[in-house]
Order: structure tokens, then C-alpha cells, then sequence
């Protein structure tokens, strides 16, 4: 006999123990939601990706991490190559909904 499934450790104690409670319908919907809004998360225009004054987007595409923004940046340093057109870079970023906002979440340099 099939035994229920653990909720994950990481999931609030109210949500643990009040989703198993919810009828069939209840719980389609709650999936239903819950796959809208992980794709509204994700789901990134690329006019809303904007470069900063010092910023060069090379590339928007999506992924399931989210939307991957590769970019270069100035460091804003007065003497450094990058105050002269010399961003520094490619960088990768993933970018996705938080909020009414976006979050950079960057995950390193890219290889040219």
C-alpha cells in the first residue's frame, strides 16, 4: 500500500499540514496555480530586461532557470578600461519575478 508523501523540510508548517486536508479539486487548483505563477516568475520579456547607464546586453533567452540575461558591466572604477567603452565580461545572470520587481541572480562569468 502507498504511503503519502513527506511534505519538503523547507515548506512552512501550515502549508505541511493544511494542503493534505484540501479535497481532489481544491489541490488541482492549488497546481494549477502554482504552475501559473512558477511560469509568471519566469517568464521574462525581453523589453523588460533593461541595461543599466554602464551596462551591454549580449543575449536574452529563456531557460528553466528562469530568463538568462548575459551582460556586460562597468565597475565604475575612475581609471579602469571600462570608463573608456571597455566593459568588463560576458557575465550570465538569471532574472526572474520577485515581488512587483526583478532579481539578477548572477552566476558568474561566461566564456567568450
Amino acid at each position: 500500500m502507498p504511503t503519502c508523501p513527506e511534505a519538503p523540510d523547507s515548506l512552512p508548517q501550515y502549508l505541511a499540514e493544511g494542503v493534505p486536508k484540501q479535497d481532489d479539486e481544491s489541490l488541482q487548483a492549488l497546481q494549477d496555480w502554482i504552475n501559473e505563477l512558477l511560469a509568471y516568475r519566469r517568464d521574462i520579456a525581453t523589453e523588460d530586461i533593461d541595461a543599466g547607464e554602464d551596462e551591454s546586453i549580449e543575449a536574452v533567452k529563456e531557460s528553466s532557470e528562469g530568463t538568462v540575461v548575459i551582460k556586460k558591466v562597468s565597475c565604475g572604477k575612475d581609471n579602469c578600461k571600462c570608463q573608456r567603452g571597455k566593459l568588463h565580461g560576458p557575465y550570465k545572470y538569471v532574472v526572474r519575478r520577485k515581488g512587483g520587481s526583478l532579481k539578477w541572480d548572477y552566476r558568474g562569468p561566461i566564456s567568450e
